[in-house]
């Protein structure tokens, strides 16, 4: 499939942001397999209706922020093509954590799936920062920088928001 193609092609840095279409109907899609992809990852510990709620807020905490540092960069034009990217990506990259995440309830001492998960938290801040890059025109750096920071202050306001135990 095309559109499964180009975010794998944006989360091995082949393509960015600039690469998707401008579409509401693929940052609907996009937005939708967010938010899939979080309900399950959110709801694998057995609390699906809590779930939905915490996939929603992460999805609205994603799309502010973008408008913010979009904004605030005075590229906002290009928020629908950066979003979709994000979603897209954030999408694939979560698939991925959810056998893993499954596992580990099962056999919490599978040390090698901490290994493999760290790396899936890394790759993700790195196409993160790949798609800020070019959609504000900053250096690499920058943009690792500003997922760090955006991942650090969102999991504290989850945290917050929905009182999970560390």
């Amino acid at each position: 499939m095309p559109l499964i193609k180009l975010f794998l092609d944006i989360c091995f840095f082949r393509k960015g942001p600039q690469d998707t279409p401008a579409s509401n109907l693929l940052l609907g899609l996009a937005i939708s397999a967010y938010l899939i992809v979080g309900f399950v990852l959110l709801g694998l510990e057995g609390d699906w209706a809590g779930a939905v709620v915490e996939a929603i807020a992460e999805g609205a905490m994603v799309f502010g922020f973008l408008f913010v540092v979009l904004y605030l960069g005075k590229k906002l034009p290009r928020l629908r093509q950066t979003a979709t990217a994000l979603y897209g990506c954030d999408a694939l990259i979560s698939a991925t954590a959810i056998p893993l995440l499954a596992l580990l309830l099962m056999a919490p001492e599978a040390k090698p799936v901490y290994i493999f998960l760290t790396f899936l938290l890394l790759w993700h801040l790195a196409v993160v920062g790949h798609i800020l890059r070019h959609a504000l025109a900053i250096p690499f750096f920058y943009g690792v920088a500003l997922a760090f920071g955006y991942v650090v202050i969102s999991y504290q306001v989850m945290m917050a928001l929905f009182d999970r135990a560390t």
